[in-house]
């Protein structure tokens, strides 16, 4: 090789073995989620609309403003809503649906425990939440709960904690039978944010057990939606996937046990960031359905999702029928009776007027006569003295004159 060509190329070879790589770029799935949780229409015409929203890796959307939103009626024209805000008033009813088969023995069942117990102790004062901890042969009936694994909704947390610390890892994975359950948990509850959070490391087994349907239609139907976590890589990722996007909720794989409680405290920041959306509509009150599509626009992302508004049946108000106008049924002017003097009225006497101020100069001389006669002292009788005829009016004690102590009054001397 020439001299020169083999210097460019150790020049070339040195160029590329000191030049900095460029660092992996992890790719993400991009987009956002919307979930329509609620319609209200009990201050008709004026609609309420409850939902949440989440980015591509299952973060609440925050900041969102009416701008952001576009609705659309049936009669097909878009509009903003008059007011966005933050729901900060509506409690949460979650069930906690966690995998306690055999696979999950050793430190996942622990990080799991401790997931779930910073969750729990992350939920607001008015926050109901209850446990289906699922293996082996669990009892589809929402009435028949174990003690040992199982709790309806409650605002006293102590009992789940308690269970949930001293759950054992053993037996098989009755996936479908559990979700159905929790589902039927929430199912008559009062109004409320409600979801199920579910954790699960493998597939249903016994395979034959209970209809993956069941708890998608119960949930579809109840609008419950599913936040799934799916532990490892021997899950039925499919049908968990299924399970949270036709429910409209939310799907995260965890690779490790290790990851379970940032995607619990996740979790349980989404289900707690919810916005209520109010508008004015036009629809009548008919007492019919009518179709409403919500759109999300954020950051050049789109998500839309749909639902039907019940409308309330006001019966319109009942207004008197006008009275018709008199047709006169002939030309003829009337003739009118001849005007009569009314009699003269006879002069009535003047009803005499009390005069309250005089009355009153009266009343308070009285008074001050009476008070003086009460109060003044009277003037001592005239008195002498028995022997020597001395005057003794207004004095007491003997007479000083002769020191004679009887008296006699003056007109008696």
């Amino acid at each position: 090789m020439p001299p020169m060509k083999l210097l460019t190329a150790w020049i070339l070879a040195f160029t590329l073995l000191i030049a900095p790589t460029q660092p992996s770029v992890v790719a993400q799935t991009p987009g956002i989620d919307l979930f329509l949780d609620r319609i209200e229409s009990d201050e008709f015409p004026v609609i309420q609309i409850q939902l949440s929203a989440w980015d591509a890796s299952g973060l609440p959307l925050t900041g969102l403003t009416a701008q952001d939103f576009t609705l659309q009626e049936g009669n097909g024209i878009k509009f903003h809503p008059t007011a966005v805000e933050v729901d900060t008033k509506t409690d949460l009813r979650v069930i906690l649906a966690m995998d306690v088969s055999a696979s999950m023995q050793g430190k996942p069942i622990n990080d799991a425990k401790v997931a779930a117990a910073r969750f729990l102790e992350n939920l607001e004062k008015g926050d109901q939440a209850g446990l289906v901890a699922f293996s082996t042969d669990v009892n589809p009936d929402p009435a028949a709960l174990s003690s040992q694994r199982e709790h309806a909704l409650s605002t006293n947390l102590l009992p789940l904690y308690d269970t949930i610390e001293a759950l054992q890892a053993s037996g098989g994975t009755e996936l479908y039978n559990a979700a159905a359950k929790a589902v039927k948990l929430l199912e008559g509850t009062p109004s409320g944010h409600r979801a199920v959070l579910l954790l699960s490391d493998g597939k249903n087994d016994p395979a034959n057990i209970g209809d993956p349907e069941e708890a998608i239609q119960l949930a579809k139907e109840a609008r419950v939606p599913f936040f799934i976590i799916g532990l490892g890589s021997t899950i039925d990722e499919p049908y968990l996937q299924r399970l949270a996007a036709e429910t409209g909720g939310l799907y995260r794989p965890a690779p490790s046990s290790s990851d379970l409680a940032a995607l619990f405290s996740d979790m349980g920041e989404l289900l707690k960031t919810r916005y209520v959306v109010r508008y004015t509509t036009t629809l009548p009150a008919d007492g019919r359905s009518a179709a409403l599509s919500v759109e999300l626009n954020m950051r050049g992302e789109t998500a839309n999702t749909e639902a039907l508004i019940e409308t309330p049946l006001i019966p319109p108000t009942a207004t008197a029928a006008p009275q018709a106008t008199p047709v006169p049924t002939s030309t003829a002017v009337p003739v009118s009776a001849p005007a009569v003097a009314p009699p003269a009225e006879e002069p009535q006497e003047p009803e005499p007027v009390f005069n309250w101020g005089w009355a009153a100069i009266a009343g308070a001389a009285a008074i001050a006569t009476i008070a003086y006669l009460l109060i003044r002292k009277p003037k001592p009788k005239p008195e002498a003295c028995a022997k020597c005829g001395y005057e003794l009016t207004g004095s007491n004690g003997p007479c000083p004159q002769c020191g004679e102590s009887r008296r006699l009054p003056r007109s008696a001397k």
